[in-house]
Protein backbone atom coordinates (compact mmCIF):
# COMPACT_ATOMS: atom_id res chain seq x y z
CA UNK A 1 0.00 0.00 0.00
CA UNK A 2 2.63 2.75 0.83
CA UNK A 3 4.22 1.86 -2.65
CA UNK A 4 1.47 2.48 -4.31
CA UNK A 5 0.93 5.59 -2.28
CA UNK A 6 4.27 6.70 -3.17
CA UNK A 7 3.92 6.17 -6.63
CA UNK A 8 0.26 8.09 -7.15
CA UNK A 9 1.58 10.97 -5.28
CA UNK A 10 4.80 11.34 -7.37
CA UNK A 11 2.49 10.84 -10.50
CA UNK A 12 -0.15 13.22 -9.40
CA UNK A 13 2.48 15.74 -8.12
CA UNK A 14 4.04 15.56 -12.01
CA UNK A 15 0.57 15.95 -13.34
CA UNK A 16 0.30 19.21 -11.58
CA UNK A 17 3.39 20.78 -12.32
CA UNK A 18 2.59 20.31 -15.74
CA UNK A 19 -0.96 19.15 -16.90
CA UNK A 20 -4.01 20.94 -16.04
CA UNK A 21 -7.50 19.06 -14.55
CA UNK A 22 -8.68 17.29 -17.58
CA UNK A 23 -5.53 14.79 -16.88
CA UNK A 24 -6.04 15.04 -13.19
CA UNK A 25 -9.36 13.16 -14.02
CA UNK A 26 -8.15 10.78 -16.45
CA UNK A 27 -5.77 10.07 -13.19
CA UNK A 28 -8.43 9.82 -11.13
CA UNK A 29 -10.53 7.40 -12.93
CA UNK A 30 -7.15 4.94 -13.54
CA UNK A 31 -6.29 4.77 -9.92
CA UNK A 32 -10.13 3.71 -9.10
CA UNK A 33 -10.43 1.38 -11.54
CA UNK A 34 -6.54 0.39 -10.73
CA UNK A 35 -7.52 -0.57 -7.06
CA UNK A 36 -10.20 -2.10 -7.92
CA UNK A 37 -8.98 -4.52 -10.27
CA UNK A 38 -5.86 -4.66 -7.45
CA UNK A 39 -8.40 -5.60 -4.75
CA UNK A 40 -10.45 -7.89 -6.70
CA UNK A 41 -7.13 -9.66 -8.31
CA UNK A 42 -5.42 -10.06 -4.67
CA UNK A 43 -9.10 -11.21 -2.96
CA UNK A 44 -9.26 -8.07 -0.42
CA UNK A 45 -12.43 -7.40 1.25
CA UNK A 46 -14.93 -5.12 0.30
CA UNK A 47 -14.08 -3.07 2.64
CA UNK A 48 -10.64 -3.09 2.62
CA UNK A 49 -10.85 -2.74 -1.27
CA UNK A 50 -13.56 0.78 -0.59
CA UNK A 51 -10.60 1.87 1.79
CA UNK A 52 -7.51 1.44 -0.24
CA UNK A 53 -9.11 3.32 -3.27
CA UNK A 54 -10.20 5.89 -0.81
CA UNK A 55 -7.03 6.61 -0.21
CA UNK A 56 -5.82 6.61 -2.83
CA UNK A 57 -7.84 9.25 -5.18
CA UNK A 58 -7.36 11.76 -1.58
CA UNK A 59 -3.38 11.08 -2.42
CA UNK A 60 -4.07 12.06 -6.20
CA UNK A 61 -6.36 14.74 -5.12
CA UNK A 62 -4.25 16.38 -2.16
CA UNK A 63 -0.43 15.59 -4.27
CA UNK A 64 -2.11 17.50 -7.79
CA UNK A 65 -3.25 20.35 -5.59
CA UNK A 66 0.77 20.38 -3.94
CA UNK A 67 2.16 20.44 -7.36
CA UNK A 68 -0.14 22.88 -8.80
CA UNK A 69 0.43 25.61 -6.44
CA UNK A 70 4.52 24.72 -6.98
CA UNK A 71 3.64 25.51 -10.77
CA UNK A 72 2.19 28.57 -9.69
CA UNK A 73 4.80 30.17 -7.58
CA UNK A 74 7.10 28.58 -10.28
CA UNK A 75 5.66 31.15 -12.84
CA UNK A 76 4.44 33.80 -11.02
CA UNK A 77 6.02 37.15 -12.08
CA UNK A 78 8.81 38.42 -9.43
CA UNK A 79 8.79 41.91 -7.83
CA UNK A 80 11.56 44.19 -8.23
Amino acid sequence: MLLAIVGVAGVALIIGLTLRAPALMVATLVVIVGSIAGGSFLHLSVQSTIRSTFYLVVVTQIAYLVGLAIAVLRHRPRRQ
